[in-house]
């Protein structure tokens, strides 16, 4: 017998559970989709293989982060604005296809959720405490 107590916190929030099936169903459809571009013979070799591997790559990374979702829930990534997850989404879209215009975007995302924290920050001391 378990005789740990299951709390609110253990269990996976409605948010989270729509999250992670966006993910799943997201790299399920970019890897059928790669796959299927793979033995298409309407494009040609190159373009093809482009973007077959695009794909193939793009549903890696969503399915990865799609198993790492019961670990990332403890960290609170559900509590993350949705425009901030798609935003590291696509940075990490980018450091698979062209790594060197995604270590670009990072910066800029890093940059920028800094420099808004560190905004949000400065107005907070301006106003009395909450009670």
């Amino acid at each position: 017998m378990n005789d740990r107590k299951t709390h609110s916190r253990d269990l996976p929030s409605g948010d989270g559970r729509w999250q992670r099936l966006m993910l799943a169903s997201s790299a399920i459809v970019f890897l059928v989709g790669g796959l299927m571009l793979a033995w298409l013979p309407l494009i040609d070799d190159g373009s093809r293989t482009f973007v077959s591997g695009t794909l193939l790559k793009v549903a890696l990374v969503l399915g990865l982060t799609w198993l790492a979702a019961p670990q990332l829930e403890r960290l609170g990534w559900q509590r993350l604005r949705g425009s901030l997850l798609v935003g590291v989404i696509i940075v990490l879209v980018l450091m698979t296809i062209r790594p060197r215009l995604g270590a670009i975007a990072g910066v800029l995302v890093i940059g920028g959720s800094l420099f808004f924290s560190l905004i949000g920050w400065f107005r907070s001391l301006g106003k009395p405490p909450r009670r």
